[in-house]
């Protein structure tokens, strides 16, 4: 009859551990996710700057349009990101920082950057770290055509 009771009061002790543990292991584990998340998040916007200026650089008449829309595309390949609020920019410019001739010279090559910035947000506010991320990734590319 003894042994029963120690039995009951041993099986209770295991069930108060885990209560008080709990919280925490699920603290962690939403943590681990949403670093998982913004992790992938911030490859995603930085692939997306890379696909843009690929794009632009190997078409004959790039456009700010198809960029963002590349950028986009293979932004969108990323599960929970919204791609569509991501602001894309690209400029072509001269090394010396001055505009590009309508038509490309070799002894004076045109650069493509394209620029994502995109606002990552935390799947809930955690205590003491902002719930909000800025990531703003850029790719230079030069142009050969």
């Amino acid at each position: 009859m003894r042994l029963h009771g120690l039995a009951v009061l041993e099986c209770g002790q295991s069930l108060v551990e885990v209560a008080l543990l709990l919280p925490f292991m699920v603290y962690l584990l939403v943590g681990g996710a949403d670093l998982a998340r913004a992790y992938a998040v911030q490859l995603a916007v930085q692939n997306g700057a890379r696909a843009g200026a690929e794009a632009t650089v190997l078409d004959f008449t790039p456009t700010v349009g198809e960029a963002q829309s590349y950028a986009i595309q293979e932004m969108s390949r990323t599960p929970g990101m919204n791609s569509a609020s991501a602001v894309i920019t690209m400029t072509k410019l001269q090394a010396n920082g001055s505009q590009c001739p309508a038509t490309p010279d070799p002894t004076t090559p045109c650069f493509v950057t394209v620029r994502v910035r995109y606002q990552f947000r935390t799947i809930i506010p955690w205590p003491l770290i902002p719930n909000t991320f800025n990531f703003d990734r850029s790719t230079v590319m030069r142009t050969y055509l």
